[in-house]
């Protein structure tokens, strides 16, 4: 639809984010555990023709931040890149959730950033709370966290009886669950309407350079 990005893009990051995610998901999934496993299988996996231009010292110091803070928490239970689908008002949705640990207390659904822009709170709540209701298949979902991998620590969230997620480190962050899942039906909704009846272009007075709307 020729739609312009909010934002150009920087392809770097977005290797270096790409990058970062496959060697947690190897190395998680080996059950690595130690950091030195972790530089190995990064060195090995750089060598190959579509890494060789990662900046590997980078990647490694955020290997080295997911370690120390994940080494105890991941193990052979932990699920990896799990694909979560849900339904909702009868619409069908679906996420990926980069791990999913199992603890006696319950779930933990994790998601890993490698950039160092905070999160818009709409597209953190959507996210988070779409995979906590995604992912009850599984069990109960005590904990949702953003592995902020360039902050100073993740952010993360518990779940109570009530869907509600409450920030561990702010009283300020909390959101809930129920809230999120009728938040995202009611957008799906107008996605949805707008497909049927046509997508309408901006008014004129935006002069949109993309829209060819106006051109004949």
């Amino acid at each position: 639809y020729y739609m312009p990005e909010e934002t150009p893009q920087n392809w770097e990051a977005i290797r270096m984010g790409s990058f970062i995610h496959l060697i947690l998901e190897e190395g998680v999934k080996k059950n690595l555990k130690s950091l030195k496993d972790f530089y190995e299988l990064s060195y090995e996996i750089s060598q190959k023709e579509d890494w060789k231009s990662i900046n590997l010292e980078e990647a490694q110091q955020l290997i080295r931040v997911f370690f120390e803070r994940n080494k105890d928490k991941y193990n052979e239970k932990s699920l990896t890149e799990q694909v979560l689908f849900s339904e909702i008002e009868g619409i069908k949705f679906i996420g990926f959730a980069d791990r999913i640990d199992f603890t006696p207390q319950g779930l933990e659904i994790i998601d890993y950033k490698t950039g160092s822009s905070n999160i818009p709170p709409k597209n953190r709540n959507w996210q988070l709370g779409f995979y906590a209701l995604a992912s009850e298949k599984f069990g109960k979902v005590k904990k949702i966290t953003l592995e902020m991998l360039k902050q100073d620590k993740p952010l993360e969230f518990e779940i109570d009886n009530d869907g509600n997620a409450s920030a561990i480190y702010s009283s300020r962050m909390e959101f809930n669950i129920l809230e999120v899942k009728r938040e995202l039906a009611a957008e799906a909704k107008k996605a949805l309407e707008a497909m049927s009846s046509g997508f309408k272009p901006c008014p004129i007075e935006k002069n949109c350079e993309f829209c060819g709307e106006y051109f004949y």
